[in-house]
């Protein structure tokens, strides 16, 4: 005869075991699942981090909501045409956009600005400034754009010292290789005068003209470049110093005196 004692002896033994590996796999399905995402969620560019202090998530979001890309047409070499990153701001009731001079390729007509695959239409130039490297365009005002307001947003008086202080930590958001926009965050670790503020961070082709504000969201200035070293190997790109060319350079007066 079998032993009663002993079979439910052994089958409390085998359930005893089986709840030893079934509750590590519960768990691990637990996991899996809490990891999925739900499908109501989406990622969206005004997903802003939580990392940072208030005042420099405003400067991240202001930063976003007003970058734009601007794609410039050569009048004389058919085909031929570049692509920029440029800031969205109002003043006065007008609308318009800086960028850097450099990318503007030919006349008005043959520039436009472009968000969420829409073109805005050039409708004047309102400056064109090959030494301090920008351009103002008047545009017509631009859906799903937050402008900021130019005169409101630089930084005033005592500001400015701040604004322009080591290790000042910053931000831009731009169009690197045509792609994005991208949000991009740095430091001033050095200055080339009142031309250029030596920020450490990276940029590529398409970074040009867009809008570097502090941690305050400030505007200070707009990406023109990055720096180029000479080495025992030739011209070498240093793609983490990039040149900021300061706000306090450009003519905004030429905004409520040409506008239309």
């Amino acid at each position: 005869m079998i032993n009663r004692q002993i079979v439910y002896k052994n089958i409390k033994r085998v359930l005893c075991v089986s709840l030893v590996f079934l509750i590590p796999l519960f768990a691990v399905y637990s996991t899996i699942i809490s990891q999925q995402i739900s499908p109501n969620i989406q990622f969206k560019a005004a997903n802003y981090t939580d990392y940072y202090p208030v005042s420099y998530k405003r400067a991240i979001k202001k930063s976003r909501e007003s970058v734009v890309q601007i794609i410039s047409l050569s009048a004389e070499n058919t085909g031929y045409f570049s692509t920029a990153t440029g800031t969205y701001f109002e003043a006065y009731g007008s609308h318009f956009v800086i960028t850097v001079m450099h990318a503007i390729q030919g006349p008005c007509e043959f520039t436009t600005v472009v968000h969420n695959d829409e073109v805005h239409s050039c409708i004047k130039y309102i400056a064109t400034d090959t030494q301090h490297d920008y351009a103002i365009i008047q545009v017509d005002p631009i859906a799903d754009r937050t402008p900021i307001d130019i005169f409101k947003d630089l930084p005033r008086n005592t500001e400015w010292k701040r604004s322009y202080s080591l290790m000042n930590r910053l931000v831009y958001t731009g169009y690197p290789n045509t792609i994005g926009p991208l949000t991009i965050s740095g430091d001033i670790a050095g200055f080339a005068g009142f031309d250029y503020i030596y920020m450490l961070s990276y940029a590529w082709a398409g970074s040009s003209g867009s809008g570097v504000f502090d941690h305050r969201g400030r505007y200070i200035g707009y990406v023109v470049a990055v720096d180029v070293g000479q080495t025992e190997f030739g011209a070498q790109v240093l793609q983490n110093v990039v040149l900021v060319a300061p706000s306090f350079n450009v003519d905004w007066t030429k905004v409520i005196t040409d506008a239309e």
